[in-house]
């Protein structure tokens, strides 16, 4: 996989020389200065790269790396280290590295995991977009996603064709204070959730069977972004070859695990953790987004994204779609009478009717105040006036604070538009302008009633 990776070096020769490296790879490599922190990350924000991959040298201060994470959230952040050491992997992460690359490392492997922080980084991107349109909404998903990643994760599940090798990574991992369990390579099926999978063989055999379960577990949606390690004690190249295609994300080896392996595989929990719940998160933002927080159906920012969507498969699909506004006639006596309470536990009921009443394929929408829509997918006039003539005496029927004295009377009144087949030139503003309109005609003949003509 091909991606963009910024190069920050400060040595003149272990720069250009892994910049070409990266090159013959067919990565986009741009690079500058690691010395002036804030002219890098300038020259980061113009480059705008998927990866920020940091030299260290003897003078290189790693707390810059904090730095740049905090300014590249959405980016993935590797620490590459010609002298490596456990003490420098585990001081790297948890100052923000998403990946420590040791070198030497030959090309194939260079390649392999680069590749997997470009599509994490991808990723994150995207995510990063939905966060920025939520931003701009009212909404802050960080404050919906929980705070310590790694101690809320699911176990890591170990599958190892050497059953010793298994254990030994088991024990490894336990003591990183991870959770950790063992199957056996042959015998996993269809996985449960965990937060990792560490696969490793020692035959071919053994390969074959741990990339096979590599891609049943890919196949599955709950587990296609899963994180998965190979650990052995030796790793063939054409197993390299294969990470990139399988999207394994990381690979360690060694005679025996040791911490090395721990921290590797902490920091891909950690990461896939973090990645959970940005998109809970996200998904909890969105709903808030789109939704009417007293009665729980969509909103007027809904609305105005779904129903050109709606007109669009109409058109395509050669089907009717109807709109229908409503406004509630006399429910400003109610609140005026009983008050704001009152009000707000009749529109609540009002909501439950309309959920009730319409159809599966309908999307009920509170547009402010006493004033709803309905959009009707493949619904003609006859169709959706049946609908909404339902809603209406359902309304009527209501009680509501002072049903008891009878001295307020509440019902509905509604403007109903159908887009025919084959109109491809009304506009989703035209349509509700249309539906608007009729509300206004069926309020001025008295209310409790449909129009679904031109007002004269």
């Amino acid at each position: 996989m091909s991606g963009h990776v910024h190069l920050l070096y400060s040595d003149t020769m272990l720069g250009p020389t892994l910049q070409r490296q990266l090159q013959s790879s067919y990565f986009h490599v741009t690079g500058g200065s690691a010395e002036a922190l804030d002219d890098a990350i300038a020259d980061i924000r113009a480059n705008k790269p998927e990866v920020i991959a940091l030299i260290r040298e003897p003078e290189t201060d790693l707390n810059r790396l904090r730095a740049l994470k905090h300014a590249f959230p959405n980016q993935s952040l590797v620490l590459v280290d010609p002298i490596p050491s456990p003490h420098s992997q585990q001081h790297a992460l948890e100052l923000g590295a998403d990946m420590y690359l040791a070198l030497p490392a030959s090309r194939q492997r260079m390649t392999a995991r680069l590749s997997a922080q470009v599509r994490r980084a991808r990723r994150l991107d995207d995510a990063g977009s939905t966060e920025d349109v939520l931003r701009v909404l009212g909404f802050e998903p960080e404050l919906f996603a929980a705070q310590d990643a790694v101690s809320q994760a699911s176990p890591v599940l170990v599958c190892h064709e050497d059953d010793a090798f298994a254990r030994a990574i088991q024990r490894c991992l336990t003591q990183a204070g991870l959770v950790a369990e063992v199957a056996p390579l042959a015998q996993s099926g269809v996985l449960v959730e965990h937060a990792c999978l560490v696969l490793g063989a020692v035959s071919d055999k053994g390969w074959d069977a741990a990339f096979a379960l590599t891609a049943r577990t890919r196949s599955h949606a709950a587990h296609r972004n899963m994180p998965i390690t190979l650990a052995s004690a030796h790793l063939p190249d054409r197993m390299i070859e294969t990470m990139e295609r399988m999207d394994v994300q990381d690979a360690w080896t060694g005679s025996a695990p040791d911490l090395s392996l721990s921290l590797m595989v902490r920091e891909q929990v950690r990461i896939s953790e973090q990645f959970k719940q940005r998109r809970g998160a996200l998904a909890q933002s969105l709903d808030l987004a789109i939704t009417d927080g007293l009665t729980d159906l969509y909103n007027r920012r809904y609305l105005a994204a779904h129903l050109p969507v709606q007109m669009q498969i109409a058109r395509q699909s050669q089907r009717p779609l109807s709109l229908a506004l409503f406004d509630l006639d006399g429910f400003k006596a109610l609140n005026d009478a009983y008050g704001h309470p009152a009000g707000d536990q009749f529109l609540i009921g009002v909501a439950a009717h309309f959920n009730r009443c319409s159809r599966a394929s309908d999307s009920a929408v509170r547009l402010g105040g006493d004033e709803f829509a309905l959009v009707l997918p493949n619904a003609d006039g006859a169709a959706a006036r049946t609908v909404v003539q339902r809603l209406i005496a359902d309304v009527a029927d209501l009680r509501h604070a002072g049903s008891d004295q009878g001295l307020i009377k509440i019902s509905a009144s509604a403007g109903l538009v159908t887009l025919p087949v084959g109109d491809w030139a009304s506009t989703a503003d035209a349509l509700i302008a249309r539906a608007d309109a009729r509300l206004y005609a069926a309020k001025e003949k008295g209310g409790n009633q449909i129009v679904d003509t031109a007002p004269s």
